[in-house]
């Protein structure tokens, strides 16, 4: 099996030429993935009958779900196959003989019951084209378990180069594997409940179980659970925990990924659950988050997250989930760090007051693939030893380029902040010049409160880096932009409150 994507990125890259000017590039992804997945099946299942033929069992041993979770596979029947499959890649009736494969994969195996668009044989579809599709990946080997999100690479992968803009403009952003390892790694989620309130297509949920696998765990130690609004996304995030082995349901019979697709502010779908561990990538500056809807919830029991910003409404209601002992990661933009405006300032008080939060790792530029929007990850603990908070400066990581745009954290710098933050845990008083601090809240109250790690590490004597200042000021001018058009936007309300205030005036003279 390709180990990363970009061992596949050509034949995606290829598969994606077949079918572009046919379709939309949201539904050739699906359908690109679709034609993966299916090889991915049945690869798997090839392996998996090798294993029973040497226990001397038969296929009617086992039910298929008894057989997915003693072969890590599912139950393929002949049409379903890629060798049968394969048969008709120069025919018109590819189409069909792959909605039929899906059909049948459905049929026999519960947990895969509508993850597949079954829309390959529909009109407007060249079957050549798809033909040509199936072909690019029939030499591709996924005999071997992998040890990445593969669904969640593929659709980066797709995010980055055909349709970023609509990540873009709605706040999400593919959480870069690197940044979810640090997370995961900091975290050590052996053994209890995960969950991702915005959980994508579950990326991080899946880099969770290499976590456990690396360190000797066992997978049956834990429960995922994940919400996602967007329904195609949804699908794509259960479809990457059946292939991760994780099960739809936990012991009590309730669906980890919810009934349906559906907003975490206004449509709970683990409503009354605590979790021990919370890791979430949230989408950055959402303005319309339902506030109005919701004011008297009890998940602000920090105070009122402002109307227009979802931010401080994603951190409180992620504490809000924890247990006694629960522990949370959150990826937000830079500009949550030390905003002042409506009550976020009041919420980072009190979150200091009460003492919640572990530390604060501010980010690298060039992480994600989509933005250039500068960002930090947020750590929670219900059960802290000290009362201090450990900040730490992007002058703690070095990273690798692997493009000039883009940025990864190398396996090096992840342990050198593990390292600082186990530190930390066990009550060491951290103070590494430039690089990382142990704060009091009395350091906080003197700086306002602002989570900015710089404004405590000091500065390390660094190079002038012309492209990095470039980027810095091209983020400056979006984010002005932006709050210029909050501005516009709040013009109206201030012009109606000041006739308001006159017309007042007027009454009262």
């Amino acid at each position: 099996m390709a180990k990363n994507i970009e061992d596949i990125e050509t034949k995606l890259w290829a598969a994606a030429n077949e079918l572009r000017g046919v379709l939309s590039a949201e539904e050739y992804m699906h359908i690109i993935l679709g034609i993966i997945s299916l090889k991915y099946i049945s690869d798997r299942f090839k392996v998996a009958k090798e294993k029973l033929k040497e226990t001397g069992e038969t296929l009617a041993d086992y039910t298929p779900r008894e057989f997915y979770l003693t072969f890590e596979a599912f139950m393929v029947d002949e049409g379903a196959r890629w060798d049968y499959i394969m048969q008709f890649a120069n025919e018109n009736e590819i189409g069909a003989k792959l909605d039929q494969a899906f059909l049948l994969l459905e049929e026999k195996n519960l947990d895969l019951a509508g993850l597949f668009n079954k829309n390959y044989n529909s009109e407007g579809l060249d079957q050549i084209k798809l033909g040509n599709v199936v072909k690019v990946f029939s030499n591709e080997d996924f005999t071997q378990k992998g040890s990445e999100d593969l669904v969640g690479r593929i659709y980066e992968f797709f995010l980055g180069k055909f349709f970023k803009d609509r990540g873009q403009k709605s706040g999400e952003f593919y959480t870069p594997e690197s940044v979810v390892k640090l997370m995961v790694d900091v975290l050590k989620p052996m053994t209890g409940t995960i969950y991702d309130p915005a959980c994508g297509t579950g990326g991080i949920l899946v880099q969770a179980k290499h976590y456990i696998e690396k360190h000797g765990g066992k997978i049956t130690n834990i429960f995922v659970y994940g919400q996602e609004s967007v329904q195609v996304t949804w699908k794509l995030a259960k479809l990457n925990l059946v292939f991760n082995s994780f099960p739809l349901e936990d012991v009590k019979h309730h669906p980890v990924l919810g009934t349906r697709n559906a907003d975490s502010f206004t449509a709970d779908q683990h409503k009354g659950l605590k979790f021990d561990f919370v890791m979430a990538n949230p989408p950055f500056n959402i303005r319309k988050w339902g506030q109005d809807k919701l004011l008297d919830d009890p998940r602000w029991e920090w105070g009122l997250p402002p109307a227009k910003n979802a931010n401080y409404a994603w951190l409180s209601m992620i504490v809000s989930k924890l247990n006694q002992h629960g522990k949370a990661a959150v990826v937000l933009a830079n500009g949550s760090l030390s905003s002042s405006q409506n009550n976020e300032l009041e919420i980072r008080k009190n979150f200091v007051k009460n003492n919640k939060v572990d530390a604060i790792i501010e980010l690298p530029d060039k992480l994600f693939y989509t933005t250039g929007i500068p960002a930090s990850i947020w750590f929670f603990n219900n059960d802290k030893k000290t009362d201090k908070i450990l900040m730490i400066s992007p002058n703690a990581v070095k990273g690798r380029m692997r493009s000039k745009k883009l940025r990864e954290l190398t396996d090096e710098d992840i342990e050198g902040i593990v390292e600082l933050f186990d530190r930390h845990e066990n009550g060491e008083d951290i103070k590494k010049e430039g690089i990382a601090k142990s704060v009091t809240q009395n350091d906080l109250v003197a700086n306002d409160y602002s989570f900015v790690p710089g404004r405590y590490v000091g500065s390390v004597e660094e190079k002038v880096d012309k492209e990095a200042i470039k980027s810095e000021i091209k983020t400056l001018a979006s984010e002005l932009k932006q709050l210029l058009a909050e501005f516009d936007e709040l013009v109206p309300d201030v012009k109606k409150a000041i006739g308001q205030a006159i017309a007042y005036n007027d009454d009262e003279e």
